[in-house]
């Protein structure tokens, strides 16, 4: 009975991660077609595609370290959800910095930002190399998320805590969220491994329970660009005064 209960789990865990990731998406383009702002609507279009490569990644099929080509062409979403993270972070910055009444550096990120991406391009390279030379790839591929968690969080929220627009304060703060969800991921991956617990059965309810978690903080951080009951208004602000 728990043998074929296992596998039949992680399958409903699966599909409820990839609903959740699908609804955060729909969510941001909407909330992004509603908007004005082109800031808003810029960082709305980022968490949208942001949403879609974490699909990608999740219904992405698990390396088998037997061809070296099928290796990297499977590691691509987790590489391109890892940059767009750090991109996302990146472009960010210099827009939170903006509005902040004492235009304050945000951990010095001009020059910081460099070291940033040289590491986790670093680390995205070594990982996609570690999963092509071993069959063990419970932890490698995650390690750019975790890279990108560990720069990409406090950055974020410290720029949420000095700007003083509310409503990009609150989308950066869900996102930073996100990305500490990350380390969640990190987490279980290791102590799954140290558990030799099987992902294609109980092992896949913690992961899934983690990315539920990364998509609701990506649903809030694009909600919180235009709070829903504030969408209706939005169209009016396009038409000229009488």
């Amino acid at each position: 009975m728990s043998d074929s209960l296992g596998p039949v789990l992680a399958i409903l865990s699966d599909i409820a991660v990839v609903a959740a990731i699908i609804y955060a998406a729909y969510w941001a383009f909407a909330i992004r077609h509603a908007l004005v702002d082109h800031i808003y609507r810029n960082r709305a279009l980022w968490l949208g595609v942001l949403t879609i490569l974490f699909v990608i990644v999740v219904i992405a099929p698990t390396p088998t370290g037997n061809d070296v080509v099928s290796d990297v062409l499977n590691n691509a979403p987790t590489v391109a959800l890892t940059v767009g993270f750090l991109g996302f972070v990146d472009s960010t910055v210099p827009i939170a910095r903006r509005s902040d009444p004492l235009l304050r550096n945000i951990l010095n990120w001009k020059k910081s930002r460099v070291l940033a991406w040289v590491v986790l391009i670093l680390v995205d390279i070594l990982s996609v190399h570690a999963e092509i030379e071993s069959s063990n790839t419970s932890s490698s591929n995650v390690l750019g998320l975790f890279v990108v968690a560990v720069i990409g969080a406090p950055v974020m929220l410290i720029a949420a805590r000095r700007s003083k627009d509310l409503n990009l304060r609150k989308s950066l703060k869900w996102f930073a969220l996100a990305l500490l969800f990350f380390l969640g991921i990190l987490l279980v991956a290791v102590l799954e491994s140290k558990l030799n617990l099987s992902t294609s059965s109980y092992g896949e309810i913690p992961y899934a329970a983690v990315l539920i978690l990364v998509a609701y903080a990506l649903y809030r951080s694009a909600r919180s660009l235009a709070p829903i009951n504030r969408l209706a208004l939005v169209p009016n602000l396009e038409r000229p005064p009488p």
